[in-house]
């Protein structure tokens, strides 16, 4: 199989990167009876790193957003495998929020901004869930929920991209 020799936009290995974090949330938070287990610390920590690598190749490839956005990603992953407490993770749910507003306002990809608002949601319900504001025993499904969207939406946007125009990017 033969690739075009042109340099590949960071974006699309941040998305999959992204999607690798979100699928085993997705898994453990949506079959909690059966896989008790959940990712381990260090695979955040590893992931988080990559993500802030990732971060700073969009900033070398003049990719504001795509710096600014990875960043905070990879620094919540990060944080996450380090031991994000509840509050945290709702701060960081609301910079997401703002980096929706500034996703419409610059006029990214539909799947983009879909991808932030899924992020936003697994940060908002797990630091909600641990924050113990409000009881329940339905967060789980809420976290697993926002983390497969999210997995599914970094799926496709990343093949989007590293395909190159073969599917559709919305």
């Amino acid at each position: 199989m033969v690739e075009s020799q042109k340099c590949l936009d960071p974006t699309s290995f941040g998305l999959f990167l992204v999607a690798v974090v979100s699928l085993p949330l997705a898994i453990t938070q949506l079959f909690n009876e059966t896989f008790t287990v959940g990712p381990s610390s260090w695979f955040f920590v590893v992931l988080g790193v990559l993500l802030i690598i990732v971060a700073l190749l969009a900033y070398k490839s003049e990719s504001n957003f795509g710096f600014i956005v990875f960043g905070l990603v990879g620094a919540a992953v990060l944080l996450t495998g380090l031991g994000m407490n509840a509050w945290e993770n709702i701060t960081f749910s609301l910079v997401f929020i703002l980096a929706i507003i500034w996703s419409i306002l610059v006029k990214t990809p539909k799947a983009l901004s879909l991808i932030l608002v899924t992020t936003a949601l697994i940060f908002l319900t797990v630091g909600l869930s641990n924050a113990e504001v409000i009881g329940g025993d339905y967060w789980h499904w809420l976290i697993g929920l926002a983390a497969l969207f999210n997995f599914f939406f970094n799926i496709y946007l990343s093949y989007a991209l590293a395909l190159d125009g073969r599917i559709p990017v919305f």
